[in-house]
């Protein structure tokens, strides 16, 4: 298991336990996560070389969209990381997509700030975008529904 994958694990934990501190040591490798008001802090110690524990944006995987349990017809898009949740690529732009809006495999819905790193989320579906259920600056989980949106062929 890479670093990431333990220190994705690690801060899983910490959520579902509620938890504010963890530490962990495995052969030569440490790794202790703090959690602090603005986010999570993180060491990693060794005594051999440790990869960077900052994925690049772009080639991480997404949780594909799952349907809605209360309607066959809607879809929802869901967080693929712990983050902070925002509409629009930079402050004062406009939203990534609003309520009506048709989106595409390609589309950005919104963006993740984990680890001050900002993750684009994109739609990985074609289709109308009809709730989003989070509001701007809120902090979000991993798997979290984060908009419903009406699939479509178009």
């Amino acid at each position: 298991m890479s670093v990431i994958d333990k220190v994705k694990q690690l801060i899983s934990i910490m959520n579902e336990n509620e938890l504010s501190e963890i530490e962990i040591q495995e052969d030569v490798t440490k790794i202790r996560i703090k959690k602090t008001e603005v986010g999570y802090t993180h060491t990693v110690a060794s005594s051999v070389a440790v990869p960077s524990i900052y994925p690049p944006p772009l080639e991480q995987k997404h949780p594909m969209p799952v349907l809605s349990k209360d309607s066959e017809n809607i879809t929802e898009i869901i967080s693929p990381m712990v983050g902070t949740f925002y509409r629009a690529n930079a402050p004062g732009a406009e939203p990534c997509v609003n309520v009506g809006d048709f989106v595409d495999e390609e589309t950005v819905v919104c963006i993740i700030e984990a680890m001050k790193i900002m993750n684009e989320v994109k739609a990985e579906l074609v289709g109308e975008v009809v709730d989003i259920y989070v509001n701007d600056g809120e902090a979000v989980e991993y798997g979290q529904p984060l908009f419903r949106v009406r699939p479509s062929t178009k």
